[in-house]
């Protein structure tokens, strides 16, 4: 099978090829049970369509606008090494000679399952049994989440962190279609070279092809292709003669595969504080936002359990500057506002971890302006008004504080509410961004305020009603209410 013209993408219409997702005028949609593998399918799709197009800025620009032709895959797959791509070597590499080779179930590659013996080794959910067979096509999407996406403490002493660094958060330009998604994220390479500022001799072959060496990765020698799939282990998948239906995908299949087997590589990238030490460089991975801070480059992730993705928003599409940090918006986001004026729908994807667990997943999708580089500050402004309203019934709840009552348990009081007004502003914020062309600056930001402000106002009252008995907490949340009202 290779993943560059044979059938192996699961979808509502069965299993289809590349070839055949991005030239149909059909509608596909991806099959598969986790979200998890659905983001890394986007992902990996549009980093095999950047394989085989590699197309400049003006010929993207015409693929996203008009289409894509049987005609025109087939010349660009004929100038590409498809034998790179087939599924007995695509993203595998033989380990050392003195490799331990330690075998795993394939449950761990779905990072929400929890099937580790540390402490920290917790998951979303723990019933092994749902994802103990997968057929032999599904190994190249878990493959390649294992390397992009699983953060490296989730394999405890053996877990390797790769390019994209541990517990990435991508962006992703989502479209009307599946085809236009994955469009919608592949790579103009001439953009991308300006952008990245590699060296002219990177190396452009992927890394089972021509190995990595030495102990310290040098980013600017990493061409673009053999990024879009960097190693971070050395990593094979027996298959079994057995029948199956696949635990991901659902289809049966004539083979499976239970187990894995992968070393971690030695060396480390930019994305460690081994390889920031040794000056290895952050490799800018187009679907990664950054946070650029005194001692390097790193990958934004999820704070904590309790961190919904509309609050970075910002940072995801224009970038942002803090105290500690200034953070980049990922290449595809800026390549999106070169090539196109159409409406944009930003996808942001990815788990959040907690050293060896998986707390939380984050697969939320926002609706962007047309004219995408001209009114992002509708966007900025409704996000705006979600952290001014959080920052005010955080200054409300803060009168607890002042009355003598034990400091954890005030703490919990207003973790709880602030928790539910940052978990339930996600909705509303997505909700008002869908009028985002709809409606002039000044409306969408009095929508922004007004719905925001009722949230906070609902929770707040809500907690007064609950203490409403305890006279000292209750006065104290009467004062706060200056707070929360103010103009």
């Amino acid at each position: 099978m290779n993943l560059l013209k044979d059938d192996f993408i699961s979808t509502n219409q069965g299993k289809v090829s590349l070839r055949t997702l991005l030239t149909s005028e059909i509608d596909y949609q991806l099959q598969y049970y986790f979200d998890e593998v659905q983001l890394a399918m986007l992902q990996m799709l549009s980093s095999l369509a950047t394989v085989v197009l590699q197309p400049t800025a003006v010929e993207l620009r015409d693929y996203i606008a008009n289409g894509l032709t049987e005609d025109v895959y087939d010349s660009k797959l004929s100038d590409v090494c498809s034998e790179w791509f087939d599924s007995e070597c695509f993203m595998r590499s033989k380990p050392p000679a003195n490799a331990k080779n330690p075998v795993a179930p394939i449950t761990k590659l779905l990072s929400g399952i929890e099937c580790g013996t540390s402490p920290n080794a917790i998951g979303l959910f723990s019933e092994v049994k749902r994802a103990e067979t997968i057929c032999p096509d599904c190994t190249h999407v878990l493959n390649y989440n294992l390397h992009m996406n699983i953060k490296g403490e989730c394999f405890g002493p053996t877990g390797a962190t790769g390019i994209r660094g541990g517990g990435a958060i991508s962006t992703l330009v989502s479209g009307a279609k599946l085809r236009q998604t994955v469009m919608n994220n592949v790579i103009a390479v001439d953009l991308f070279q300006k952008y990245s500022q590699l060296d002219t001799d990177a190396e452009l072959k992927p890394m089972w092809v021509t190995p990595l060496q030495g102990e310290v990765y040098q980013a600017q020698k990493i061409g673009l292709v053999r990024g879009l799939f960097a190693l971070a282990y050395h990593i094979d998948f027996p298959v079994e003669e057995r029948a199956c239906q696949c635990d991901v995908c659902g289809h049966s299949s004539e083979q499976s595969v239970t187990t894995f087997i992968r070393e971690k590589y030695k060396g480390s990238y930019g994305s460690t504080k081994t390889g920031r030490d040794a000056g290895a460089g952050w490799w800018p991975h187009p679907f990664t936002p950054s946070s650029i801070r005194e001692d390097g480059i790193y990958a934004v992730c999820a704070r904590d359990q309790n961190w919904h993705s509309w609050q970075d928003l910002s940072s995801y599409i224009v970038g942002k500057e803090s105290a500690r940090a200034t953070f980049a918006p990922a290449y595809i986001v800026h390549q999106f506002q070169e090539l196109s004026s159409a409406r944009a729908n930003l996808l942001v994807g990815g788990n959040i971890a907690d050293q060896g667990s998986v707390v939380g997943r984050v697969y939320d999708l926002y609706s962007m302006p047309s004219t995408l580089s001209r009114q992002l500050t509708k966007v900025t402004q409704v996000v705006d008004m979600g952290l001014d309203s959080k920052e005010r019934l955080s200054q409300a709840l803060n009168k607890m504080f002042g009355i003598g009552y034990d400091k954890n348990f005030v703490t919990g009081i207003k973790d709880q509410a602030m928790n539910r007004y940052i978990s339930n502003a996600q909705q509303v914020i997505q909700s008002i961004l869908l009028d985002v062309d709809r409606k002039e600056a000044s409306q969408l930001r009095k929508d922004a305020v007004q719905e925001l402000q009722r949230e906070a106002r609902r929770i707040y009252s809500s907690v007064q009603r609950k203490y409403q008995h305890d006279m000292p907490l209750f006065k104290a949340l009467v004062k706060g209410e200056y707070f929360l009202n103010r103009q």
